[in-house]
């Protein structure tokens, strides 16, 4: 997918996140305030796998690192594995347990979205013809759920992420 569906799937999957979280505490108030830093880690996490690409949104805005990452492990390498996300994750939600008070729940917040942006990037690229290899390194193979390609499909799957989270925060009420 390109970035603008990256963008769009990890914001909404940072909304839905957001919404599930706290949707028994709708009267505190409290999904709004974790709202904000969810969705803004969600955008970033949504186009942070593509740092192996110097070309892509993240990797021209962090060219040095991206243009090492991609010659050591080339696109849709490691970076979109599940080991990946799994290091970005912890590595993103370490400095929660230092923070603390408003600070540290926005921050938490914004690591979570980074953690199911990610998710959604690999969700979506899983979701094309070449597929990711979620399991590297243990192998190369790449998974997929669906042939769609890159381009020509990224309206239809921004769509049902937006349906998504609209039946979600619907269903929340």
């Amino acid at each position: 997918m390109n970035h603008k569906a990256h963008k769009v799937a990890g914001v909404c999957a940072g909304t839905i996140t957001a919404t599930l979280l706290y949707q028994s505490d709708l009267e505190s108030g409290n999904v709004l305030i974790a709202l904000a830093p969810m969705v803004v880690g969600g955008y970033f996490g949504g186009l942070l796998p593509d740092i192996d690409h110097p070309g892509s949104k993240m990797g021209r805005a962090l060219y040095p690192i991206a243009w090492v990452v991609n010659k050591l492990f080339g696109h849709r390498g490691a970076t979109h594995s599940l080991l990946a996300f799994f290091l970005t994750s912890v590595l993103f939600l370490l400095p929660s347990f230092v923070l603390h008070g408003v600070i540290g729940f926005l921050y938490t917040q914004f690591a979570i979205g980074v953690s199911v942006g990610f998710l959604s990037h690999l969700v979506l690229d899983m979701s094309t013809k070449s597929g990711v290899p979620l399991l590297y390194p243990f192998t190369r193979k790449s998974f997929r759920i669906s042939k769609l390609t890159t381009g020509k499909h990224d309206w239809l799957v921004s769509t049902i992420a937006i349906l998504l989270t609209a039946t979600t925060i619907y269903l929340s009420f």
